[in-house]
């Protein structure tokens, strides 16, 4: 034979030996995906989770996972008569109530993010929450009255913990609401239960409320993608992104008035309350998205700020550590734009969608 017919089968068989060679790696690739949906917290939830596992033993982690978000809501929830939550509520102002670990620690988050935020974040806004309910529900706004006494039965530094079980709302007639720290406080719970459970990479998404775990895993690589989040555009149906966040490791948790809210008189109100004057939040500010390795203080921080505003925000935003955020106001002068600004740590991690204005970042430090 040859010397060149040598060579050349020489070649061929480097190339059918090398592919055979991705072949198999792949084959034995012991990782795996699985993804799954449900409802729970009162909203739709979608967890992804990737480890060195079958299928089976990834969908039965995922169960607990579900699992895990039911027991928090039992406990948590203001509407259920039977949760923690409501068991503090109808002892206010009369005394105090033994409480589970879960529910002390995101007590303790709250009464945290209050102080921080200056009461612009409050979990004692219960009482604003069920008068605005009921009252748009019926078509109608409180009375100002109304408004006045349900401040009233408001105020973080009245809601009183004793380690490590007890509680108690000294506010007659006062109401905890958790409504705006209880998903970021589920969501790491989820992500420190899937952490034991061996899984290395994950993406937990509770309406909105995202954790982002490890990167994203794909088979064969032996580097990991970041995940891939998208900030809902105010104006456009679900899943429709104004920008896309790239993130392997933190939380990605959004506040907005886009969605959850109520015309009545050809004005709109939304769900969430300054706290100082009982009334639905009303400015430019369509969402605050928080970034953050601590989805409970992102979660509270991100309702906080659309209290406060970007500029105050900002402010804030400067003396906590590792913690950005995304500001989507609509614009000043079309009524269809938006402005998109957002901290100086985001950059390069973060891009607006094709057809939306660039977006602006700030040095909040």
């Amino acid at each position: 034979m040859k010397k060149s017919s040598l060579w050349h089968f020489f070649l061929i068989f480097c190339s059918v030996a090398g592919i055979a060679g991705i072949f198999a790696i792949r084959m034995m690739d012991p990782r795996r995906t699985v993804s799954r949906d449900g409802l729970s917290m009162d909203t739709v939830v979608r967890m992804t989770a990737s480890a060195a596992k079958s299928e089976a033993e990834l969908g039965e982690i995922l169960e607990g996972a579900f699992g895990l978000l039911d027991e928090m809501e039992q406990k948590f929830s203001m509407r259920d008569p039977d949760s923690e939550i409501s068991a503090v509520n109808a002892a206010s102002g009369a005394e105090w109530v033994k409480i589970s670990r879960d529910t002390y620690a995101v007590l303790a988050s709250s009464v945290n993010a209050a102080r921080l935020t200056g009461g612009a974040f409050d979990p004692t806004v219960g009482a604003l929450t069920l008068l605005w309910q009921r009252r748009l529900a019926d078509g109608k706004i409180p009375e100002d009255g109304e408004i006045t006494e349900a401040v009233r039965k408001t105020g973080f530094r009245k809601l009183l913990l004793s380690a490590p079980d007890g509680a108690f709302l000294d506010i007659p007639g006062g109401s905890v609401d958790l409504g705006g720290i209880a998903k970021g406080y589920a969501s790491a719970a989820v992500r420190d239960y899937l952490r034991e459970k061996g899984i290395t990479s994950a993406l937990i998404d509770l309406g909105g409320n995202v954790v982002a775990m490890g990167g994203r895993a794909e088979r064969g690589e032996t580097e990991r993608a970041p995940w891939r989040v998208g900030i809902q555009h105010p104006a456009k149906p679900r899943g429709a992104p104004i920008c896309v966040l790239d993130i392997s490791e933190g939380a990605v948790i959004t506040a907005g008035v886009y969605e959850r809210f109520r015309e009545v008189g050809g004005r709109r109100y939304t769900h969430i309350f300054v706290p100082e004057t009982g009334r639905p939040v009303d400015g430019e500010l369509e969402s605050v998205t928080v970034v953050s390795n601590d989805p409970a203080q992102a979660d509270a921080l991100s309702t906080a700020f659309m209290v406060m505003g970007e500029r105050e925000a900002l402010r804030l935003l400067s003396i906590i550590p590792g913690c950005d955020a995304v500001f989507v106001s609509r614009g000043a002068r079309r009524a269809d734009a938006y402005r998109i600004t957002a901290t100086a740590g985001l950059e390069g991690m973060l891009q607006p969608s094709a057809s939306e204005a660039p977006v602006e970042f700030y040095d909040a430090r």
